[in-house]
């Protein structure tokens, strides 16, 4: 996976967050931690349920939910949980041999695909 590909995903904090060096810096990082990941697809994908859950319980507690206020979780927690399942994400199309023009593609077609549905 290239510095373009992730910089498609998250373009918006490279606009509004961080400077363009910093970005770079992270996909590189991003880019050589998902090379190295030791896990299976199977096994990637089993962490990415249990992130989203972590997310799911994350949100729950933070807005207070019936039997998760005990975690004390907030906002901060749910943007945490947000960012590892994209990381395991990221990690997966590696495994399944997504090129950068196929992420390209389909996070295009996708995008568009959530715009027009919102304007109908």
């Amino acid at each position: 996976m290239t510095p373009a590909v992730i910089k498609s995903i998250i373009a918006v904090y490279q606009t509004i967050i961080l400077g363009a060096e910093k970005m770079d810096n992270m996909i590189d990082k991003i880019k050589k931690a998902t090379q190295s990941e030791p896990k299976k697809p199977e096994q990637q994908f089993m962490k990415l349920i249990e992130e989203v859950g972590e997310a799911s319980q994350a949100y729950l507690s933070s807005e207070g939910a019936s039997g998760n206020k005990y975690k004390h979780l907030d906002q901060s927690n749910v943007k945490e949980e947000l960012v590892d399942v994209l990381l395991v994400t990221f990690a997966l199309l590696s495994k399944v041999g997504a090129t950068d023009e196929e992420i390209e593609e389909l996070i295009n077609r996708k995008v568009d695909k959530w715009i027009h549905n919102q304007n109908h």
